[in-house]
């Protein structure tokens, strides 16, 4: 019986540990999509780019509290009669401020 109890600990403390660490993906879209609207001069990205898909495609703990996620980003890009688009992976990192994870840059 105290193992049973000792494994479940050690197991519950491990759960605990990994739940607290980093940011979840949709925590990382939000930080990106936070960016964005705040980067947007008079709203002219917004209305000119549309991201069509976000991918979290994994994420490293770095120092200080930093967190690397390296991401594809699927957009379009509207300018009057032209279309353009494609596929982009970039890194964004990303540091907990408050309750809330933000992209450095």
């Amino acid at each position: 019986m105290k193992k049973f109890v000792l494994c479940f600990l050690l197991s519950f403390a491990v759960f605990a540990a990994g739940c607290s660490m980093g940011p979840s993906d949709a925590e990382v879209e939000t930080a990106f999509r936070q960016t964005l609207a705040r980067n947007d001069f008079m709203g002219l990205f917004g209305a000119a780019v549309e991201v069509e898909k976000f991918q979290v495609d994994k994420i490293e703990k770095r120092e200080n509290g930093v967190y690397e996620a390296t991401v594809t980003i699927v957009a379009a890009a509207h300018v009057g009669p032209l279309s353009l688009g494609g596929a982009k992976q970039t890194t964004l990192r990303l540091k907990k401020v408050g309750e809330q994870w933000v992209v450095l840059q």
